[in-house]
């Protein structure tokens, strides 16, 4: 839900805002508000504690329009910043060019929340007044949370596993490093799930050994929202990585090469006998009215509990397996190949050269990143 703008940045609220902040404003509440020097009813820590939970998100708004704000000064486009239950996200439209300019976007928003922190600090410490009552009592308390939660926001934000702050600039600095994007993504993304790791292990022990569970819980929330973003960020990266792998690679180095292919009424016994015997660990392609609609091996026979020797009366259709195909050109880019694999209802696909079926390519290969080769040197499939 868009609330407003900021320096024409639009500012959305995500409906787990709302959770947050009565977890937040609860688990301030049943502190007991030990640095307001008043006594207070219980509806009163309720409204003082919802203050103080509204002056955080305050204060996560200015972190994140750090974030913002920085990125459009080094020239990139900011989409919205949405405030939800762990905090904002920043979304930016463009993929950062340079390590540096991911370093100065990602550290500007815990800078600006320790800038806050100390200010309201420092604040804090010269009008401290222990026999302060009334308004003067409450916004010394408020500005002790305010100073303490900006503080703490800084600190947490900058340690360093994605998909927080720290992560970020981790990842810069081994980007500027290795001048390897992907791998600097990779290795701050398992920085992330180790922090995640060790915050439930934080959490458990906390809830074990302490009368109060709620700190240890929100540590075991918090780890929760953590270890997914930061595996999903490594699995990106990893993806990333196989492409750029694949660039310049041609189809032909991962091709099963088929010695030949076979007719849909091709009767079975002869199809063992004369094809799938002599080569048990070749997949023939299955061909109905010139067009490949399936594959079978020795191994589709032998699930059927048949030998060489029987099988009469089946033709290869009754026991090859169905598959959709898509053909590719044997110097085309193996990238090609694994984007084709990847979309849905495409598994196998055929190289074709000069109208000759040189060789199929499926996910095994290109999981195996070897080529399967053939003894024969036909130059196109035989029809058996």
């Amino acid at each position: 839900m868009r609330i407003g703008e900021l320096f024409d940045i639009p500012i959305r609220v995500h409906w787990s805002w709302l959770i947050g902040f009565v977890l937040i404003t609860m688990i301030i509440a049943s502190g007991g508000l030990p640095f307001i020097n008043l006594r207070l009813t219980d509806t009163q820590e309720w409204i003082i504690a919802g203050i103080i939970t509204i002056c955080l998100f305050l204060s996560v708004l200015a972190h994140e329009l750090a974030h913002s704000l920085t990125a459009k000064r080094l020239g990139y486009s900011v989409i919205s910043i949405t405030l939800m239950i762990f905090g904002g996200v920043s979304l930016i439209r463009e993929l950062r060019s340079r390590a540096s300019h991911d370093f100065l976007i990602a550290a500007a928003g815990p800078a600006s929340s320790l800038a806050i922190g100390i200010i309201a600090s420092f604040l804090y410490f010269v009008y401290r007044d222990p026999f302060a009552t009334g308004g003067a009592a409450m916004l010394q308390g408020i500005l002790f949370y305010i100073g303490l939660q900006n503080i703490a926001l800084a600190i947490f934000n900058m340690l360093p596993g994605l998909p927080l702050d720290g992560g970020r600039v981790l990842q810069s600095v081994v980007w500027g490093l290795t001048r390897n994007r992907n791998f600097a993504t990779r290795v701050a993304g398992r920085a992330g799930q180790i922090l995640a790791i060790a915050l439930i292990l934080a959490g458990v022990y906390m809830m074990i050994t302490s009368q109060n569970l709620s700190n240890g819980l929100w540590l075991i929330v918090i780890a929760m929202f953590i270890l997914p973003a930061s595996s999903a960020e490594t699995r990106h990266a990893s993806r990333d990585r196989q492409r750029e792998q694949t660039v310049g690679i041609p189809v032909r180095s991962v091709m099963s090469a088929v010695p030949t292919a076979l007719n849909a009424s091709t009767p079975l016994d002869a199809a063992v006998r004369n094809v799938l015997s002599i080569r048990p660990d070749i997949s023939i392609p299955v061909i109905t009215n010139g067009r490949v609609t399936g594959m079978i091996s020795m191994r589709d026979v032998a699930t059927l509990g048949l030998t060489q020797n029987q099988g009469s009366g089946l033709t290869v259709a009754d026991v090859a397996h169905n598959v959709s195909t898509f053909a590719i050109e044997p110097d085309a880019d193996l990238s090609v190949a694994r984007q084709l694999l990847s979309r849905r209802g495409i598994d196998l696909l055929l190289v074709y050269e000069n109208g000759y079926l040189m060789g199929t390519v499926s996910q095994s290969n290109l999981t195996d990143g070897h080529q399967q080769t053939s003894d024969s040197t036909a130059t196109g499939p035989d029809q058996a």
